[in-house]
């Protein structure tokens, strides 16, 4: 069902028209006027919704009442959410989203299709990942029909160093949706992870391909903990996970949100694009509330703690150890929050 522009497809237009029609029926023929298409084809349509799982009720002589939804972040349903304007703007048209019931990891599949000559934009979403990963190699739960997995193939035109801001940007983003949701006391960790009352609720995994010192393409990777229950992680992940929905006391649509996610993501986008990353930074700055935290940096061969100063201009923390009282610039490794504050 993927349209072939950047317009909604007939049926994420008639998703929309029964959404706001709030439960009262809408004519076979008020849509078909709508979408320029007979009767017939309007009930060709509806009935792919609901091979889809959307249940769909049809009244004689009255017409169609969206019932209920399934909570499947497909191209359609997210399609649908997203804005008018985002869709217009053709990054994240709805034929460039890819919905799968199962990969072993979006990150690996879209680096794959992204080195066949995927679209800028293309989105990889999956319902369960089976060997889905997070930063350093480790293992990410992907557990089906609760949580987001998805990654964003971008071919922005910018240095290989700067690769790494767009993992600041879209955790500016996530926090934002995360915030909208319901939970605003989230908070960005350097350099990926999101947190919900001191546990990670989010990660993010950005690689990139480089030919000629340029960035070919970046994939960002998200993985969020949405609607599972942290008993059924693996016990070692669930001990250190937050879920929103256990946070929230609430499920949340997984489509909506990862649509919203979108809507906000390319906003920053086109900022980062026009005015590189210095706006980026100093909102990032104050979204996190990591300057005059106390932290411990663990790198591959030593380990420190300190007192997160800054970011510098490329987005790499800047850190005043306290064995040696000299500023350290930290490109790559852990760093936890301790609870002293200085």
């Amino acid at each position: 069902m993927s349209p072939s522009s950047s317009q909604p497809s007939c049926e994420v237009q008639i998703l929309n028209t029964l959404r706001d029609a709030n439960g009262k029926p809408v004519s076979g023929r008020l849509l078909g006027i709508e979408l320029g298409i007979s009767r017939a084809a309007v009930w060709k349509r509806v009935e792919g919704l609901r091979k889809s799982g959307y249940q769909v009720e049809s009244y004689p002589r009255k017409g169609y009442v969206l019932v209920a939804e399934p909570d499947t972040p497909t191209a359609e349903a997210v399609s649908s959410f997203i804005s008018r304007d985002v869709l217009a703007d053709g990054l994240f048209a709805a034929k460039k989203i890819q919905f799968f019931t199962n990969l072993d990891s979006t990150n690996v599949y879209a680096g794959k299709i992204a080195r066949d000559g995927a679209l800028d934009g293309t989105v990889v979403v999956a319902d369960c990942q089976s060997k889905g990963r997070g930063r350093l190699g480790r293992v990410w739960d992907s557990p089906s029909g609760v949580n987001l997995y998805f990654s964003l193939i971008l071919r922005p035109l910018i240095e290989p160093r700067y690769a790494a801001q767009l993992t600041l940007l879209t955790g500016l983003a996530l926090a934002e949706t995360i915030s909208v949701a319901g939970a605003d006391d989230v908070e960005i960790k350097w350099p990926n992870d999101l947190l919900l009352g001191g546990k990670k609720v989010a990660g993010i995994l950005t690689e990139m391909s480089v030919e000629e010192n340029r960035v070919q393409f970046v994939v960002v990777g998200v993985g969020i903990n949405v609607n599972v229950e942290t008993s059924d992680l693996t016990p070692q992940i669930g001990k250190i996970a937050a879920t929103l929905t256990g946070h929230l006391k609430k499920k949340v649509k997984r489509s909506a949100f990862l649509a919203d996610f979108l809507n906000r993501f390319l906003g920053w986008y086109r900022l980062y694009l026009a005015k590189g990353f210095a706006p980026i930074r100093s909102i990032w700055l104050e979204r996190s509330r990591i300057k005059g935290r106390w932290v411990q940096v663990n790198l591959v061969d030593e380990s420190f703690s300190g007192v997160a100063i800054d970011l510098d201009v490329d987005g790499f923390l800047l850190v005043k150890r306290d064995d040696t009282d000299k500023e350290a610039r930290v490109l790559a490794g852990d760093v936890l929050l301790l609870k002293k504050d200085c």
